[in-house]
């Protein structure tokens, strides 16, 4: 807050309850004189009750943003429902609720009665990010001596506010928000890794794949499996396998008729009879490097 005249250098406005009570309220209400400066400087006059501001706005529109230690202080009326009850709303949707049992407050004369009451809110409104931010004070001004100090009624309709943040509440917020954006990074964090886990092992996949007798070469977009490891009587593979290039594995083994332009023709008329003999041929030549048959050499 900026420095007002007639305010010493250094001066922070921190009333004490029997202050306010029995020294500000006691002069407004009961000597119904205007508050002198500085204090009328630090005590502004606001409804918060019924207010259609929220506690945000009415604490930018009276200098909260440059208070330095400071708390703001409000005459403020009240919006009497019943004489026992009172309109609590502020903002849009937003209460004062009583957070705690009231505290009366006592002269330090030894006066046995006590001369106001202290009654302690805070904001809420769950439709709001600003829900329990806000906390208030109310002073009020008891006339003289009660019966009965459980009475919630008033005797006059003005109080003095102490409005004031929730620092345990804005910090859970900042706490919550940076844990959120903690666990947001962690996660994405986890899913590069992820990822990269899973590109090492496709890549492994196909090393190994390479090992255990598997070409890498691509014919026609499609791996070409070897024929190293096939039984020789399981001609079902090549059916149910349709990968599987017997084409190039016969031309690999330099039979030369299978791979002449005549045989190609006639391959999906005769696929079975030509797969099982050159098959029986090929694993022949295999099992015995020195086979002399013409389709060996």
């Amino acid at each position: 807050m900026a420095h007002h005249q007639n305010v010493p250098l250094g001066f922070r406005f921190h009333p004490t309850d029997k202050e306010i009570v029995g020294s500000f309220l006691h002069t407004l209400l009961v000597d119904r004189n205007p508050l002198i400066p500085p204090y009328s400087n630090f005590i502004r006059a606001c409804n918060l009750f019924g207010n259609k501001l929220e506690p945000s706005e009415i604490w930018n529109k009276y200098g909260g943003p440059q208070l330095v230690d400071q708390d703001l202080y409000f005459l403020s009326g009240l919006k009497k429902l019943t004489p026992k009850r009172m309109d609590r709303s502020i903002g849009h949707g937003g209460t004062w609720s009583e957070t705690e049992s009231f505290k009366l407050i006592e002269y330090d004369n030894g006066n046995p009665n006590p001369i106001g009451r202290k009654r302690k809110f805070r904001y809420e409104n769950k439709g709001s990010e600003e829900h329990t931010w806000w906390l208030l004070d109310e002073y009020s001004l008891f006339v003289g001596p009660k019966n009965d100090y459980n009475d919630r009624s008033y005797d006059f309709d003005f109080v003095i506010c102490r409005m004031r943040k929730n620092d345990r509440a804005l910090s859970k917020e900042i706490n919550l928000k940076r844990s959120s954006q903690d666990q947001v990074q962690k996660k994405r964090s986890t899913n590069k890794k992820m990822k990269k886990d899973h590109q090492m092992g496709s890549t492994e996949e196909s090393s190994s794949l390479v090992q255990q007798g598997y070409s890498s070469s691509i014919t026609g977009g499609e791996l070409v499996v070897s024929y190293d490891d096939v039984d020789p009587n399981d001609l079902t593979f090549f059916e149910n396998n349709p990968i599987f290039n017997i084409e190039q594995i016969l031309c690999e083994t330099k039979v030369e008729n299978p791979c002449s332009p005549s045989n190609f023709e006639n391959v999906n008329s005769s696929y079975s009879k030509w797969t099982e003999s050159y098959m029986e041929e090929l694993m022949a030549c295999i099992e015995d490097i020195n086979c002399t048959s013409d389709s060996c050499r």
